[in-house]
């Protein structure tokens, strides 16, 4: 039992400290990402709220024309022009404010990638938790004989609840929020300047198509 013992504590230290280790690279990606996601994020919900600026600036131009305009007669106070009567009042009745569909992608975009970093760095800590605690089934202060029952009963709660595919949904969350970053920022700059957006568009799409090729041939040719 004391060499089965020894067979399986190898066995597993060099399993999960490979695992450990890449976990321990994606979280801190994963931090990096999410603080990168945050100034974008506290950026672009502005666009789906009204601009209190231009109504701010409508109402400064309605003052100053109403100052140029107006005229004061014995007794009374400035007379107000119909023009601009009607000018206030089209601006106090504007239409409810309706966010642009690309402001909408760009923050659905955003913030879906945004909560699935954070999912990633979720389930990394609970991979590093679930590792830490499988591991501690070579105890020395019971027999060789108790420790390799407690690994076994471990190793078959570690198949039923698919550890494995747990630590590898990291990484595969992380890629997807890259991807949804990459488009979100893409619709972003097309809303902002034509010549970024294309240079950028040819950039985020090369790295696409790079990526997704790395990522499929090794499935088809392997």
């Amino acid at each position: 039992w004391a060499g089965i013992e020894d067979h399986l504590s190898t066995n597993d230290e060099g399993k999960t400290k490979g695992s450990a280790e890449d976990i321990d690279t994606l979280l801190v990606f994963a931090g990096l990402f999410s603080a990168i996601l945050t100034a974008f994020v506290v950026q672009t919900y502005q666009m789906l709220q009204p601009d209190t600026q231009d109504t701010t600036n409508q109402l400064l131009a309605y003052n100053s024309q109403l100052l140029s305009h107006g005229h004061t007669y014995p007794g009374t106070d400035y007379h107000i022009p119909p023009t601009l009567n009607m000018t206030m009042t089209s601006v106090l009745e504007s239409q409810p404010f309706s966010p642009s569909a690309s402001a909408r992608w760009i923050n659905v975009l955003l913030f879906t990638s945004l909560v699935l970093s954070l999912a990633a760095a979720l389930f990394g800590i609970l991979a590093k938790q679930w590792i830490r605690e499988y591991m501690l089934w070579n105890s020395p202060l019971a027999t060789p004989r108790e420790n390799v029952m407690v690994r076994q009963m471990r190793f078959e709660d570690w198949e039923s609840w698919n550890v494995d595919a747990t630590i590898a949904a990291v990484p595969a969350l992380l890629e997807i929020a890259m991807v949804l970053f990459l488009i979100g920022m893409v619709i972003l700059l097309w809303t902002l300047d034509d010549i970024v957006a294309i240079i950028l568009t040819v950039v985020v799409s090369a790295f696409l198509l790079t990526v997704s090729a790395f990522t499929i041939l090794p499935v088809l040719f392997l």
